[in-house]
């Protein structure tokens, strides 16, 4: 009787496992093999929510007057994530009036957060009607959208090598020399320029784009604005941010 059994078992058992057996996959809508979640975790690209670090806002999104009834908003963000990305992470930008009570406008967007890093979140120019001044600004992040991927790439190192202020209160100029001192070809950098005030606060704000650097190189980049500055500028920084390709860049 158990050798009936076991040739059974061998002769239909086993086949029949091997063919509607599935091996678990990162993609299946599952939570199996090693995952920590459904299709997260593990060996899986994906990292699940519970471990990843919340996006920081550094501040309030700054309003910042750019022309007559014409604005943009600009705030800094933090990712505390030392090996997770976030491709695309969408937000929510609502500007208000003194009252505060309802959005003058409401702007959604989605920026990439890289590892480790801060960048900005840049949204403008846009125009309000005549007469209406935003005060405030809040930022929301659209929670569907922080998608945590791991990233073990190396982060390119990039300096600002000198930068100039200049013609303040005419035309404004800022003038950078960006650097690459890693040993590969960078390409895609973002670069967003903040001019700060005697109390720390951003009233100014450009960015621009620099294609491909190769491992030594140095470009120059040049940051402009419309119209002289209203205060005196103390300080100036330039945020860096390199793009996973050029579908990023807006």
């Amino acid at each position: 009787m158990l050798i009936v059994l076991a040739v059974l078992f061998v002769l239909v058992f086993v086949p029949a496992f091997f063919l509607f057996y599935r091996a678990p996959t990162c993609f299946d809508g599952k939570q199996n093999g090693d995952e920590a979640g459904t299709d997260c975790g593990g060996s899986c690209q994906l990292l699940c929510r519970a471990e990843s670090l919340p996006l920081l806002l550094k501040g309030d999104p700054r309003i910042l007057s750019v022309a007559s009834s014409t604005y943009e908003a600009v705030v800094l963000v933090e990712n505390p994530n030392n090996n997770a990305e976030i491709e695309r992470a969408g937000y929510l930008i609502k500007l208000y009036d003194a009252d505060g009570l309802i959005p003058l406008k409401e702007i959604t967007g989605e920026t990439y957060a890289p590892k480790a890093s801060a960048f900005a979140v840049f949204e403008g120019p846009f125009t309000l009607e005549a007469g209406v001044i935003p005060k405030r600004a809040t930022l929301e992040w659209l929670k569907e959208t922080l998608v945590w991927k791991k990233d073990a790439r190396s982060v390119p190192d990039l300096r600002v090598k000198e930068s100039a202020l200049s013609k303040e209160d005419s035309s404004p100029r800022l003038d950078a020399v960006i650097e690459n001192l890693s040993l590969e070809k960078v390409s895609n950098i973002d670069l967003v320029a903040l001019v700060s005030d005697e109390g720390g606060n951003v009233f100014a704000a450009s960015k621009t784009f620099i294609d491909t650097l190769e491992p030594g190189e140095a470009a120059s980049a040049v940051f402009t604005w419309p119209q002289p500055f209203a205060v005196p500028a103390v300080s100036s920084e330039i945020i860096i941010r390199v793009f996973p390709d050029k579908s990023f860049i807006r």
